[in-house]
């Protein structure tokens, strides 16, 4: 069955684009790639892609998650389903624009959020390995948890875990997860997160000390978490959206594996318990 393979991309709306893009190069240690009106990208150590795109807006928000698709029979496959189980197609089949994009598609999903769905130029790198810096995955607010989790298992995502606040990781992959979503009582909509797997603990404590010499406040961590069981450290750009350092995530390589754990309220969200309560921005 055609499904998406990873996470490609995301893009962010910044209002200072200048100021995003000094500390995506600067401090979080990206390589610029492209510049169009209005738009950067970037690509992490070792990708061969951007994997953030930044455009200017008036408030700072997710502008599109990019998810890849191993052919283009596969990506009409998707649209196909995604159509017929009532979604928006935004987008026809047509070639991309950026580089490393070889054909691109839109949908909606559940909430509106515009989904990209990408046939790359070249597959990305092998993701074996890990010392291998790149995007891996992205969390989204969504008051219609159900809705949400029913429009990514139609483009191939199971459910790895869930929690009793409402959170479900989604896999698409061997990775735990590369999308996850985060029940939001008041409405909220788009990124709540986007993170980057930058290898195993060692990588995280090195980045976390990196970062704070440049003076970028860690808003929570060093810690681990239980679903997924990755080492984190958050951070928040100039625009106030949270970006996360994360290593050493658990790896699902069964495709049989289906039954979901469930996290209660016991599971604090770091199960070292050092890290403290989760930020104020990722309390609805």
């Amino acid at each position: 069955m055609a499904k998406v393979s990873g996470l490609h991309r995301v893009g962010v709306r910044v209002p200072d684009l200048a100021a995003a893009c000094d500390f995506y190069e600067r401090v979080w240690s990206m390589e610029p790639v492209i510049a169009i009106a209005g738009e950067r990208g970037f690509r992490s150590q070792g990708e061969n892609h951007a994997d953030l795109m930044l455009a200017a807006g008036d408030t700072a928000g997710l502008d599109h998650l990019g998810l890849a698709v191993a052919s283009e029979a596969d990506l009409h496959a998707l649209l196909e389903r995604v159509g017929r189980a009532g979604h928006a197609v935004l987008s026809a089949p047509g070639q991309g624009v950026l580089a490393g994009d070889r054909l691109v598609a839109a949908v909606a999903d559940a909430d509106g959020n515009r989904v990209e769905l990408i046939v790359p130029s070249e597959p990305s790198g092998p993701r074996a390995t890990r010392s291998k810096r790149h995007l891996g995955h992205a969390v989204l607010w969504t008051p219609q948890v159900q809705a949400q989790e029913a429009f990514y298992a139609l483009i191939g995502f199971s459910v790895s875990d869930r929690t009793h606040m409402g959170m479900s990781f989604l896999r698409c992959n061997t990775d735990h997860h590369s999308v996850a979503l985060a029940a939001s009582r008041n409405g909220r909509k788009g990124l709540q997160h986007m993170a980057f797997d930058i290898g195993g603990v060692d990588e995280v404590m090195r980045e976390y000390a990196r970062l704070r010499a440049a003076g970028a406040e860690c808003i929570w961590g060093v810690g681990r978490h239980g679903p997924g069981n990755n080492v984190f450290a958050y951070f928040r750009d100039p625009a106030g959206l949270v970006v996360e350092y994360y290593g050493d995530m658990e790896r699902v390589e069964s495709v049989e594996v289906t039954q979901a754990r469930f996290w209660g309220p016991e599971h604090k969200g770091d199960i070292w318990g050092i890290a403290g309560a989760p930020p104020m921005q990722f309390r609805d």
